[in-house]
């Protein structure tokens, strides 16, 4: 499984989550309260928004540190990464940017994905539309629609303590798992293997931190993590020829949350759907546990993630088990998306009602 380089990278996550932990609460002090006023805040104190940034420099530091050649394929992944991370990091600086401004900065990262990694979807399983993928131009632009769009879909998932780095190392640990469970020999490189692994570490040191609330992944977290995610997930498709809905499974939550968000502000709460808000799924979960006298804010966030965890990590690893055959991922696809609206209307049945008032 290569996990060699994983500890490393997890002691140096931990380190620098503590730094920034150390200097969130220094200037707090000096009167600079880290709370940003947002419908999605669930936190009253101060709290250090930059757990990406640990993440990122434990990568590019074990990454460094293994021998990796600066021309290698692992630093051309964080460089190309690198405009979506320091746009989630601007905005963690408090500087507030306007949404379709997000995603004008953030197309340079599938574009240069698209003509420096020939990372590329020209195939959907979905008949003549296919046919539009084989031409450049058009491929291009649903690589920018579809990166652009996860991206800013981990950055709205993020909003419960330990959630979406318990997602991400679910996507990774499953991949592995299942690998060695199937006797799969996946065609994929050991340098993809060992960088893969190096991102784990970094997201297992920040996730125990991030779990009991001490610091929090952030835009550039967020950022970051949805475009190296989409990269990782398309090269193994492609060096593997496996179906492209095995992809789409695999990152079913943040697209049915994304959809669903933008659909359920337009046409049943009403509201901006360019504006974040507290009416996503992890928000009704962690409500229902605060109405079922889960006193503790800690007790409310961990039960959140065990439950979403417990959720999705079925159609993940059904993803990968199932990762040739089309019809029936497609189907998994379709009971996914049914389970999370079952889920939702159900634990949040005063959304049903439209709020001309947002």
């Amino acid at each position: 499984m290569f996990v060699g380089y994983a500890p490393l990278s997890f002691i140096l996550s931990i380190l620098f989550c503590i730094g920034l932990i150390y200097l969130d609460k220094k200037a707090a002090i000096a009167g600079d309260i880290n709370v940003r006023q947002s419908a999605q805040t669930l936190h009253k104190k101060s709290i250090s928004r930059f757990g990406g940034v640990a993440i990122y420099l434990s990568t590019i530091f074990t990454t460094y540190l293994f021998g990796f050649d600066w021309n290698s394929n692992a630093f051309l992944i964080l460089v190309i990464c690198l405009p979506a991370f320091l746009v989630g990091f601007i905005d963690d600086l408090k500087f507030s940017l306007d949404p379709r401004l997000r995603i004008v900065l953030l197309l340079p990262v599938p574009i240069l994905f698209f003509y420096f990694a020939d990372i590329r979807v020209t195939d959907l399983n979905l008949g003549y539309f296919d046919d539009f993928l084989e031409i450049e131009f058009l491929a291009l632009f649903f690589l920018c629609f579809a990166m652009v769009g996860m991206m800013n879909a981990f950055n709205l998932i993020d909003g419960i303590n330990g959630q979406l780095s318990s997602y991400l190392v679910s996507i990774i640990i499953a991949l592995k798992v299942i690998e060695n469970i199937s006797g799969a020999d996946f065609p994929l490189s050991d340098e993809f293997r060992y960088f893969t692994n190096i991102l784990l570490g970094a997201l297992a040191g920040f996730f125990l931190l991030n779990l009991f609330g001490k610091i929090f992944l952030g835009d550039a977290g967020a950022y970051f993590l949805g475009s190296i995610v989409c990269f990782g997930l398309i090269e193994a498709q492609q060096s593997n020829n496996l179906s492209p809905w095995a992809v789409m499974l695999i990152l079913a939550y943040p697209f049915t949350d994304l959809i669903f968000s933008i659909l359920r502000r337009k046409f049943i709460t009403g509201g901006n759907a360019m504006q974040p808000d507290a009416e996503h799924l992890h928000h009704v979960i962690y409500q229902r546990f605060e109405t079922l006298r889960f006193r503790h804010d800690r007790a409310r966030h961990f039960f959140t993630v065990v439950f979403l965890t417990i959720f999705n990590f079925p159609y993940i690893a059904s993803a990968v088990y199932f990762s040739n055959n089309t019809p029936a991922l497609m189907s998994i696809f379709v009971v996914y998306i049914l389970s999370y609206l079952l889920i939702y209307f159900s634990l949040s049945p005063r959304f049903l009602l439209r709020d001309d008032k947002k």
